[in-house]
C-alpha cells in the first residue's frame, strides 16, 4: 500500500540546528502553496493509500483551514483506506485547541509534537519557539480535541545537556502518557547557526562517549516505562508504531508532495525542487522529476540496511529470497559472518538483527552491505 508525505516548508522561526527545507516569514505563500499541492495531487489521482503524513517545516504554522483544505484534497484524489493513519507534525508554539479540532474533523488521527526538550535553557539554545509549558498545553489540546494517538519528539546530546536534565525531560514526557516517542541524537549540519557556534567554540556538545551514554540511558529509561524500541530512534507502546515511517524502512511506496518532498514510487526515487518558485513551475507544467531507477543490486542493499534499522524485526532471509528471487547468503554471507564475529549482529539462521553494540556503530555496519 502507498503512503503520502506532504511537505510544508514554512516556519515561524528556523531552529538553530535545522537544515531541512523551510522558510521563515513566508506564511503569506500559504494559499498559493496549497493550490499547488492540490494540483500536484492530480498527477497521482486514484492511488490507494493507507498513511498520510503532513510534515515540515511546521505545518501548524499555517491556518488550520488551509490544512483542512489539503486533507480534503487528499480524500478527493486518493482512495484513502478506512483505517488509514493520518499524521501531522506540530510545533507546540503553534498549537491551539480550535486548530486541533479542525484537524480532527479533517481526518487527522495522529499528532507528532516536536518537543525536543522540557528544559528552558536547552530549548533556547537550539532556537525553539516554544516553552515546556506550551508543550504540556499542546498535549492537553490534542487530547481535548479527541485525537488519541500522540507522538513526542526529543533530542539528546544538546549543548549543555546532562543525564540529569535528560532524566527530567524523559520523566516529564512519560508522565504525559504519549503513545510513541522519537529520541534522536543532535546532528550538526553545515551552514546552520548551531554548527557555527560550536565551530567557533561558543558552544560545546557532549563527546562521542557521552552521546552513547545518553542514548543508552534514554533507551533503558523508556523501555522500563513501557516503551519498546522498534527502530534505532523510535519507541512505542504496543501497536502504536509509526505506520508511515515504517514504510520507509520496509521500502514500501510513498508519494512526496510539496517543495523538496521525496518519493519512492514505481521503483524510482525522485524529489521535488526545494525553492517555492521552482516547485510552482514544476507543478504548473506537470513535469514530474525524472528520478533514479533503483537497480536490483541497489534494492537488495536498501532492503538490508533499512531493515536493520528495525531493532525488533531486523532482516529476514526467507523474505529477502522471496522478494529478490535469489539466495541471501550468496550475496551477504561474508558480511554477516564478519559482523556476527565482531558482535555487531545476531544471526539465528533466519533473522539478522543489530546487537546493542551494532546499534552504536550502525552506519559502519550498513556500509558493509553497500
Amino acid at each position: 500500500m502507498t503512503g503520502i508525505y506532504i511537505h510544508f516548508p514554512f516556519c515561524i522561526q528556523k531552529c538553530a540546528y535545522c537544515d531541512f527545507v523551510s522558510y521563515e516569514n513566508m506564511l503569506h505563500e500559504g494559499e498559493r502553496y496549497v493550490a499547488a499541492l492540490l494540483l500536484e495531487m492530480e498527477e497521482y489521482r486514484g492511488e490507494t493509500v493507507d498513511t498520510v503524513y503532513l510534515g515540515g517545516g511546521t505545518p501548524t504554522a499555517l491556518p488550520a483551514a488551509l490544512l483542512d483544505k489539503v486533507l480534503n484534497g487528499v480524500y478527493r484524489c486518493f482512495k484513502v483506506e478506512q483505517e488509514a493513519e493520518i499524521t501531522i507534525e506540530a510545533n507546540p508554539g503553534t498549537c491551539t485547541m480550535e486548530g486541533f479540532k479542525t484537524l480532527k474533523g479533517a481526518g487527522v488521527n495522529r499528532i507528532s509534537l516536536g518537543v525536543q526538550s522540557f528544559n528552558d535553557e536547552e530549548l533556547a539554545t537550539i532556537g525553539r519557539i516554544h516553552s515546556p509549558e506550551e508543550a504540556v498545553r499542546a498535549v492537553y489540546f490534542v487530547r481535548e480535541a479527541g485525537i488519541e494517538n500522540i507522538s513526542l519528539d526529543f533530542m539528546f546530546s544538546l549543548p549543555g545537556q546532562t543525564e540529569k536534565s535528560l532524566t527530567e525531560t524523559l520523566q516529564k514526557a512519560v508522565s504525559l502518557k504519549p503513545d510513541h516517542l522519537s529520541c534522536y541524537s543532535l546532528t550538526l549540519c553545515e551552514g546552520t547557526p548551531l554548527k557555527n557556534l560550536v565551530d567557533c567554540g561558543e558552544l560545546s556538545l557532549p563527546d562521542e562517549d557521552a552521546d552513547r551514554a545518553l542514548y543508552h540511558f534514554a533507551t533503558d529509561f523508556l523501555e522500563k516505562n513501557g516503551y519498546e524500541r522498534y527502530e534505532i530512534s523510535n519507541f512505542s507502546k504496543p501497536g502504536r508504531e509509526a505506520r508511515h515511517n515504517t514504510k520507509y524502512w520496509n521500502r514500501e511506496a510513498y508519494i512526496g508532495l510539496g517543495a523538496a518532498a521525496h518519493s519512492f514510487y514505481q521503483n524510482y526515487r525522485y524529489e521535488n525542487p526545494p525553492s517555492l518558485a521552482a516547485y510552482y513551475d514544476r507543478v504548473s507544467q506537470k513535469l514530474r522529476p525524472e528520478g533514479v531507477f533503483i537497480t536490483n543490486d541497489e534494492a537488495m542493499a536498501e532492503f538490508v540496511f533499512l531493515g536493520l534499522r528495525q531493532t525488533k524485526k531486523g532482516i529476514c532471509r526467507s523474505e529477502f529470497n522471496t522478494i529478490f528471487h535469489t539466495d541471501f547468503n550468496e550475496h551477504y554471507h561474508k558480511a554477516v559472518e564478519k559482523l556476527t564475529h565482531l558482535g555487531l549482529l545476531t544471526d539465528d539462521g533466519e533473522r539478522i538483527i543489530l546487537t546493542p553494540q551494532g546499534i552504536d556503530v550502525s552506519n559502519a555496519v550498513f556500509c558493509e552491505f553497500l
